[in-house]
């Protein structure tokens, strides 16, 4: 849900964006020492798979990562360990800011960069901030290594913020070695059905007491008096919480009732939860998906109810959906936009309370390795691929002349950022008057597009003094292209490319004439229906696009993720009051495609309809209904 209004201080955030600009933005609004609880878990192996697997109609897909997200990927290692230290620590350094000083940092990681994360840790936070180092084991069974040792955990760093941190120390009956436990005490029954263990109740002190050295009822103290108190002792008895040996030479034993054991005090050595496999309720198909079992266990820790809970590498939203669950507010934050696709879904579904969905909606340069020269390298080349003519004032610029019509100005956006509707808005009103003459057509060609592009570019126009001469047509460049930039050795590899790359439109939305239906006093219900969706480009391993473009050929309905009505809508704000949403993992399944209004006001209306993809890419219309009278 995407509520505009809602004061952003005290909602729940779920960010699409670069971290450290997000981080950076929470700071500047009054969040510095405001989060209770940090959980990351930031990516740690180079050679990842950052795809995506869905089921759309029982064909199997596997989404590929944005442009976006591979460069960030890549940047991050991309000279090693350095590299990732480099774009770690100056986000670790926010993170301290932000904390509370009863806060405290959980940092996942596993073998290839644990030792390197704990010295940053140290730097960051200070060593006397260390807590613990957990292990969490999160396979079972073995791995076939003929020259190592399997690698089967995981390592997670706990860091205060101060020694005022929150802290509350749980217990757990699930671990193997405490159902051994149990097994092995938990055997006596008085025939009441209960079991129970026997325990001692001798003083744990090293030094004895004298107010617990006493006789009770024939049996004589320990040396060093008994763990309570006479009053507590025959609190006890009353109960019928104590054994009695028949021999009074013997001590007196506490019975620990089964049925009340809550178990043992969880150590540093987790191996009571495990991975999620595929079958689970849980499961969503989401790469480096994390079990709420361990995010439950984390927050209920280190946090109280109405806590702020943060993650700032959030993937599927295991956190966000834990907190959520425990009461606590939360922060989440993601580049991937599958991701935040994934993690709204999540939440709504489990009923979560409204949200702001947020985007940062720039990257930093510095971030992506392809920089400076490079950047302007690359975008001359999907210049000349397009056909275009770059300028030599302007390196994201180009011309273009399509056969027997008028030149085209024809913008290159950057692979670091997604396309704002603003950029677009100032490079159309530039291409008016650039030249002299100036430009009919503006062509963009953009890797990513802004969330909600569509529907801002609409806004924008309409607020403009002046209406717009040129006409816009926003294309989107092909995810090929980056691997055929990365392995080409020169520029006269890619000419041979250019009849078969082809650059795609923007999906298309097409919504019905809504049918109005008189419901009485002055009142109207409405009716509207998605005629036609339609996406030209599949961001998919070639041969799933053949399988896919089959099973969505009569069925479009099955590539919506979610789509929203603004019954409405004032032509500013889109408030959501009807939605439909396909779902993740095992509850995924086909949107509806048609929608019925609560009772209206009858009068002129506009209807604003929002709908995203099961890739991202997301697609807006508008129609007016005009009054019945």
């Amino acid at each position: 849900m995407i509520f505009d209004e809602m004061n952003k201080f005290k909602a729940n955030r779920l960010i699409w964006g670069d971290n450290l600009l997000a981080m950076q933005a929470l700071l500047s609004q009054g969040y510095a020492g405001q989060i209770d609880l940090i959980y990351i878990d930031p990516p740690f192996n180079s050679d990842a798979d950052y795809s995506y697997e869905m089921t759309i109609e029982g064909q199997q897909v596997e989404k590929e990562a944005s442009i976006i997200e591979r460069l960030a990927y890549t940047d991050t290692w991309e000279t090693g360990i350095d590299s990732y230290l480099d774009m770690m620590y100056p986000r670790l350094q926010l993170m301290k800011r932000l904390l509370s000083d009863s806060g405290s940092i959980y940092v996942h990681c596993d073998w290839r960069v644990n030792s390197h994360l704990r010295i940053l840790l140290e730097e960051v936070f200070g060593t006397r901030n260390f807590v613990n180092e957990i292990i969490w084991k999160r396979r079972g069974g073995a791995l076939n290594n003929s020259k190592s040792y399997g690698a089967v955990t995981d390592t997670i760093f706990l860091f205060k913020k101060s020694d005022n941190f929150i802290f509350y120390p749980l217990k757990s009956k699930a671990s193997e070695e405490v159902k051994e436990y149990i097994k092995q005490r938990f055997v006596y029954d008085d025939g009441d059905g209960r079991l129970y263990s026997r325990d001692p109740v001798t003083n744990p002190s090293s030094t004895p007491s004298s107010s617990l050295i006493y006789e009770y009822k024939g049996y004589k103290p320990p040396a060093k008096g008994w763990a309570f108190s006479m009053e507590t002792m025959e609190e006890w008895d009353s109960k019928g919480k104590l054994y009695f040996p028949s021999n009074k030479s013997q001590r007196i034993r506490r019975k620990t009732f089964l049925d009340e054991y809550e178990g043992q005090p969880i150590q540093n050595l987790w191996n009571d939860i495990y991975v999620i496999n595929s079958q689970a309720n849980e499961y969503l198909g989401y790469p480096t998906q994390k079990p709420e079992a361990l995010l439950e266990r984390i927050i209920q820790t280190s946090s109280n109810e109405n806590s702020l809970v943060a993650d700032f590498f959030c993937g599927s939203g295991t956190t966000m959906a834990v907190a959520e669950k425990l009461n606590r507010r939360w922060i989440g934050c993601n580049l991937d936009k599958v991701g935040i696709q994934v993690s709204r879904n999540r939440l709504v579904n489990q009923g979560a309370k409204p949200f702001l969905l947020e985007n940062i909606g720039n990257y930093q340069r510095h971030m992506i390795y392809l920089s400076g020269s490079k950047i302007n390298e690359m975008q001359r080349i999907i210049l000349k691929l397009y056909g275009a003519a770059p300028r030599s004032d302007r390196p994201d610029l180009g011309s273009h002349t399509p056969d027997g019509q008028e030149p085209e100005l024809v913008y290159v956006g950057y692979p670091d950022r997604p396309v704002t509707a603003k950029k677009v808005i100032e490079l159309a009103q530039e291409a008016e008057i650039l030249d002299g003459t100036g430009y009919k057509t503006l062509v963009v060609l953009a890797w990513d597009y802004d969330y909600n592009f569509n529907t801002e570019l609409e806004n924008r126009k309409a607020a403009l003094r002046t209406p717009l001469k040129v006409n816009i047509k926003p294309l989107t460049i092909p995810p090929e292209i980056y691997n055929y930039l990365r392995k080409a050795k020169n520029e006269d590899e890619l000419d041979s490319l250019r009849d078969k790359i082809t650059f795609h439109e923007k999906p298309y939305l097409k919504v019905s004439k809504p049918e109005v239906s008189n419901a009485g006093d002055g009142k109207v219900v409405i009716t509207l229906k998605i005629d036609r969706y339609v996406l030209m480009n599949y961001p998919i391993p070639e041969a799933e696009q053949v399988e896919l473009r089959k099973v969505i050929k009569d069925n479009f309905a099955a590539l919506i993720d979610y789509w929203a009505i603004d019954w409405d809508y004032d032509g500013k704000t889109f408030r959501s009051t009807w939605q439909a949403i396909r779902g993740n993992g095992k509850q995924a399944s086909t949107v509806v495609t048609m929608a019925a209004s609560p009772e209206l006001p009858s009068g002129k209306r506009a209807i604003a309809v929002r709908l995203v993809d099961v890739f991202g890419n997301d697609a807006s219309a508008t129609v007016e209904v005009w009054s019945l009278d």
